[in-house]
């Protein structure tokens, strides 16, 4: 989200942009090379020049903004390192978000290191989820929402899902339920893990259909 964020403020100033979203969901690195090049931009406007038409030898000397989310592998890390060096431009700028400090630490890059919300900003994420404006929660849901929005231990998507998930709940019941649940989820120790386990709070609760 961060990225995205950067991006978007930092597009209007190069020639050639362009943002790939989850990498690792990508199967192999012509995925992500066809990607790239369906995925860029020009002064603003989508390039209509067809993928099988591109070589990386194509953005030589322009100046790039490039965003690559969630790499996770070497393949990756070797990936942009060929379009930097096939760029060679230095007003080019790249960014990759990724959870394995191991492979940032591979690159010659500056890390920056994504903090949880703080309590502040975690209700106030909750609360746009759960209680769009001007929806305000009833009396007896007020307590719960601290309570739960503690549990999520300030991880946006968590704070998103559960929000979205008690938007249409009115009964105090079911928010005792999910504060429960995510008690329960708190105990598990690795931070992917607790994530999920936080997520499965809304998932187990959905319907059949």
């Amino acid at each position: 989200t961060l990225a995205k964020l950067l991006f978007n403020e930092l597009c209007a100033e190069y020639e050639y942009t362009c943002f790939v979203p989850g990498c690792t969901l990508k199967k192999n690195i012509k995925e992500i090379e066809d990607e790239v090049f369906s995925s860029m931009y020009h002064l603003g406007k989508q390039l209509t020049k067809r993928v099988k038409e591109w070589q990386l030898t194509d953005l030589g000397q322009k100046i790039l903004l490039l965003v690559l989310d969630d790499i996770d592998n070497g393949s990756h890390v070797a990936f942009l390192q060929d379009i930097v060096s096939k760029n060679d431009c230095a007003n080019s700028r790249y960014i990759v978000t990724c959870r394995d400090r191991n492979i940032l630490n591979s690159l010659d890059s500056r890390v920056f290191d994504v903090k949880f919300l703080n309590p502040e900003s975690s209700t106030k994420l909750f609360m746009s989820y759960a209680f769009p404006y001007p929806t305000e929660p009833s009396p007896s849901l007020k307590e719960w929402v601290h309570k739960i929005v503690a549990k999520c231990d300030g991880l946006p998507l968590t704070l998103e899902v559960i929000g979205t998930y008690l938007k249409t709940k009115v009964s105090e019941s079911i928010w005792v339920q999910c504060f429960q649940a995510l008690v329960e989820a708190k105990n598990v120790v690795s931070l992917d893990e607790k994530l999920w386990a936080k997520l499965r709070v809304s998932y187990d609760r959905l319907g059949s259909e």
